[in-house]
């Protein structure tokens, strides 16, 4: 059993449904989040792995029936990726080479622009790069098998590992239902972007600032206007710029918001990017406090359009969530 055969099947044994591998020259044209060289200055090579979420657990969190379900599925996706990222390294290392196994989240540069959340290393990128999938309309990471609805980590070594062939096709077919789906207005409708990552160009969404998505994402806001049908799993109502205009705008509107008191959950979400992660209980502890309530552009792309469209009107026709004298609850309208 040669060194790829040994790593497949450990990943394998610990859950792991995808498995790829990258070399740094793939990585080259890379943005410089994609060059392994930055957690580990003698990089050759790097190994991408990803865990599928549950469809079923996924669809109730959706259409409101069930958040917890996903929530759990989605924390127990990455306890996979970090016994197996651990179990790697300490295989590479065991036989004599250099690796790391970098957070699979939480962690940012800090010589970067406000809430700019830069990662050490991209593994959205490693996992294109390893022929994992393509970057979606969404900029989320697209498998053939999956759609947008994994979780990924990587490995970084100094072994010299072939690489795989490059994931290929293209199920976003112009959908742009990530985008239709965020209540952050974070992911553009028409305005695009390039990426190129292993001599391939990838067309994705041109962002707005990260800020969008941390607020809803981190729970802060769960609605895409006061007056929304939907929300996201947050009861949280922040009366928020759409992306017409200035960023600068959205996000003085924030910056406002967070020095009231009452809005904790955003300032802690505005707090993100002082994260200091020194190991993996550190790391165990965030994730554990962790109540996801979006996600939505990751979790309606499913690889068949017609189950893309089922999930958008589950999501869209699932009401709001909303807090009153009687608790918290779901309100269909």
């Amino acid at each position: 059993m040669d060194l790829k055969e040994e790593i497949m099947a450990v990943a394998r044994d610990l859950g792991i449904d995808q498995v790829g591998f990258t070399s740094q020259g793939r990585l080259e044209d890379a943005p410089p989040s994609g060059d392994l060289r930055g957690v580990l200055p003698n990089a050759r090579s790097a190994v991408a792995l990803a865990v599928a979420l549950d469809k079923a657990a996924i669809r109730a969190f959706l259409g409101k029936e069930d958040q917890m379900s996903h929530v759990n599925d989605h924390k127990q996706s990455y306890v996979k990726l970090k016994e197996a990222a651990r179990a790697i390294e300490g295989l590479l290392r065991d036989g004599g080479y250099e690796a790391v196994a970098p957070y699979p989240n939480f962690d940012y540069k800090k010589d970067q622009p406000f809430m700019a959340l830069v990662p050490p290393l991209s593994h959205r990128y490693v996992a294109v790069a390893s022929g994992i999938g393509w970057l979606g309309w969404s900029g989320n990471l697209i498998t053939p098998e999956y759609g947008a609805t994994v979780s990924v980590t990587s490995i970084v070594t100094s072994a010299e590992l072939e690489p795989d062939p490059l994931a290929e096709g293209d199920i976003c077919q112009d959908c742009r239902l990530c985008a239709a789906t965020c209540p952050s207005h974070f992911i553009s409708k028409k305005d695009d972007t390039t990426v190129s990552i292993a001599g391939r160009t990838y067309t994705h969404n041109k962002k707005a600032s990260n800020l969008r998505c941390n607020v809803t994402c981190g729970g802060a806001n769960g609605v895409s206007h006061p007056d929304a049908q939907w929300s996201t799993w947050s009861y949280k109502v922040l009366d928020l710029p759409a992306p017409e205009g200035n960023d600068e705008v959205f996000i003085q509107k924030v910056l406002e918001y967070g020095k009231d008191p009452k809005n904790k959950m955003l300032r802690v979400t505005l707090n993100t990017q002082n994260l200091e992660i020194s190991d993996w209980k550190k790391y165990d502890w965030i994730l554990d406090r962790l109540l996801l309530t979006c996600g939505s552009c990751m979790l309606i792309c499913w690889p068949d359009k017609e189950d893309r469209m089922e999930n958008y009107r589950l999501l869209t026709t699932s009401g709001r969530v909303i807090k009153d004298e009687t608790g918290i609850r779901v309100v269909r309208r």
